[in-house]
């Protein structure tokens, strides 16, 4: 099996970037805690900071998992950070995957993460990550400061077809160097449990109807968690898309949403299995946030009918 969804973040970035930190603490509990500016995260389990890589790989052996694919913590995405801070933690961050991977480069992968906040300093981080570190693609986050299918992103759209690499998109919380999110999903972590997909069905509308698929034919995109809550209210967009009003006929809609790539950390039988029936089953990839407190593994989804790891070598363009 080929995981494409699992975290990784190191301990030399803490306190590099600006004024939001990041930091690490302990509660009065001794459970560790992710400080990121005005937002703090309590780690239940820290199967995501920095272990050396045999560990993980003694881990992945015991979870059936042949190659693993590491990408930032989406808490240290920072699309709001000043660009001249942004710009040196990208290029720390994706050195220190690649170091990491180094050990094993045929089980462990990485997605260079970039500062989007300067698009054209995040095309040359992406070619300098891709050509020069051995970076398997990016990934960024649902919030990219402006809407996924502003112009303003197509030069990075353009520059992972260029280099034929896909590009991943992880859900944020707000308020972690942006602006502050609703306060009512701050209690009992629904910032993350129902924040999570929103941002996902968001990034999924933004792509499907903006027209960046058609601008961008060549062009592979993975959304986290299965696209949101998208295969469940699937039904309530097209019918407003049925309605005329929007930008493109039903036919695009459908052709559009098809080309999309989803992982399947989903938590159920039940959401992978309705994933399965309308996203496109040859382009479903496992994803277990691996070490996350949330984390799955693969036999929550060995019962789907579709080949995960073919299409997780087609999509990370692996033999």
């Amino acid at each position: 099996m080929i995981d494409v969804h699992a975290h990784l973040f190191f301990e030399e970035l803490l306190g590099r970037a600006g004024d939001v930190g990041p930091c690490l603490s302990h509660d009065k509990d001794g459970i560790t805690v992710l400080t990121t500016g005005g937002y703090t995260y309590p780690l239940g389990r820290i199967g995501t900071i920095e272990r050396p890589a045999d560990e993980r790989l003694a881990a992945l052996d015991e979870a059936g998992i042949e190659i693993q694919v590491v990408s930032s913590s989406p808490l240290w995405y920072f699309p709001h950070l000043d660009a001249d801070v942004g710009r040196p933690f990208a290029r720390r961050y994706n050195e220190l995957l690649a170091q990491w991977c180094a050990p094993a480069p045929g089980r462990l992968k990485a997605l260079a993460t970039l500062p989007v906040q300067d698009i054209p300093a995040a095309v040359d981080e992406l070619v300098h990550a891709v050509k020069n570190l051995g970076l398997v693609g990016a990934c960024i986050g649902t919030d990219a400061r402006q809407n996924l299918d502003d112009p303003a992103l197509d030069d990075l759209y353009s520059a992972c077809e260029e280099l034929n690499v896909p590009l991943f998109m992880h859900s944020v919380v707000a308020g972690v160097d942006g602006p502050p999110g609703d306060p009512r999903l701050r209690r009992w972590l629904r910032d993350v449990t129902l924040g999570y997909p929103f941002e996902e069905t968001v990034a999924v509308t933004s792509l499907v109807l903006g027209g960046v698929l058609e601008r961008h034919p060549r062009l592979d995109v993975c959304l986290s968690h299965g696209g949101g809550t998208m295969p469940f209210l699937l039904g309530r967009v097209r019918s407003w898309v049925r309605t005329g009003t929007g930008p493109i006929d039903i036919e695009e809609f459908d052709r559009n949403y098809q080309r999309l790539w989803f992982d399947t950390h989903v938590h159920s039988e039940l959401s992978a299995d309705l994933l399965a029936k309308v996203a496109n089953p040859e382009r479903l990839v496992l994803g277990t946030n691996f070490g996350g407190w949330d984390s799955s593994t693969p036999t929550e989804i060995e019962h789907l009918p579709v080949d995960l790891t073919d299409n997780s070598r087609r999509l990370l363009r692996l033999p």
